[in-house]
């Protein structure tokens, strides 16, 4: 027969245990009751020994009849046995156990192994960079590619080393390519052999002189403003000279001072010979004109205004010379007027 026996203490009649049945009986706790077990229930009663967790605790042995608790790891960690085999841990995966090692990322990293067993990562790139090995062979890493060098319309590569490419930005217009110091440049392009300017003169009227004395010829006069103190001058002229008996002779003169005297636009002296520019020799017919020309290049280092001229002379005091015209001059279809013509170039350096 049931019986209820409603008591605040139940105590052994002797030592220190308290038997509730035999061991075929079953202690019955009704739902709704609450059972407080003061120092919990131990395992070898089938309990754990702890009285209190935390969500996400977990149970582990700590000896044959013992249990202990862990406490959760953080976010994204596995549950792997400590260093000395003794007990499971947290930890972030390592590679040996599938893992990567690392607890964070950034969008675009990139992992690699730096060991056998252990894994690394390689921050992400910028735009347009390549993916290649070291120097050393021991690691990936990023290297601006040709595609991320160029980032102008008219860049050019170029190598500045073993191995490594560089960029030279595209030049102003007329540069031109050159190198300084064994690295290509933009320069601005050489003036040597280019024409500054041009000054040029006709002469279509006729003149004439006599006498062994240098005289101007009319007309044959022409100046030029150099640029520049190292600009040359290109002196370039034709004329129409004849002579009534004998020899004339001409010279080119920057100034007034003849050019002779350095022999510059004259020939050599020799003897007695007459040192000129050019000349011209009758030849018998008094209505024939003969055409002379000379080109001469002169540096006249400066900036200044230079005037060049045709002086010219006779052989002997009883003689004349003539510019576009003939000895003669016949007023007939035998006769003819010519044109003489002087013209500078200042030459750039």
């Amino acid at each position: 027969m049931a019986s209820e026996v409603k008591a605040d203490k139940l105590s052994p009649s002797s030592g220190t245990d308290l038997t509730l049945g035999d061991a075929s009986d079953t202690v019955i706790v009704p739902t709704g009751v609450t059972l407080n077990l003061v120092d919990g229930l131990g395992v070898a009663a089938g309990g754990t020994g702890l009285v209190s967790f935390t969500a996400g605790d977990v149970l582990y042995a700590t000896g044959t009849t013992t249990l202990a608790k862990l406490a959760k790891g953080s976010a994204e960690q596995v549950l792997s046995m400590n260093s000395g085999a003794t007990a499971p841990e947290w930890a972030t995966a390592a590679a040996t156990a599938g893992g990567t090692g690392q607890t964070s990322f950034t969008a675009g990293d990139i992992l690699y192994a730096n060991s056998t067993t252990t894994l690394t990562k390689l921050g992400k790139g910028t735009a347009r960079q390549g993916l290649q090995t070291n120097s050393g062979a021991t690691a990936p890493e990023w290297v601006n590619s040709p595609q991320s060098l160029m980032t102008a319309e008219g860049d050019i590569l170029y190598a500045s080393g073993a191995n490594t490419l560089a960029k030279l930005a595209k030049g102003s217009d007329d540069e031109v390519l050159t190198l300084a110091s064994g690295v290509p440049s933009w320069a601005e392009a050489a003036g040597g052999g280019k024409i500054g300017q041009v000054v040029n003169t006709n002469i279509s009227v006729t003149a004439s002189g006599s006498g062994t004395t240098l005289t101007d010829v009319a007309g044959m006069t022409i100046s030029i403003t150099p640029s520049a103190t190292d600009s040359k001058v290109l002196v370039m002229g034709g004329m129409v000279l004849n002579s009534s008996g004998g020899y004339s002779f001409y010279q080119v003169v920057n100034g007034s001072d003849a050019i002779i005297s350095t022999g510059t636009f004259v020939g050599d002296a020799d003897g007695s010979r007459q040192r000129s520019t050019g000349g011209n020799l009758q030849v018998g017919e008094a209505y024939r004109n003969t055409y002379t020309g000379f080109m001469i290049l002169d540096s006249p280092a400066s900036t200044s205004e230079q005037t060049y001229k045709v002086m010219a002379r006779q052989y002997t005091n009883t003689s004349t010379w003539y510019l576009n015209r003939s000895d003669s001059n016949p007023d007939s279809t035998e006769g003819n007027t010519s044109v003489s013509t002087l013209t500078c170039f200042e030459v750039l350096a």
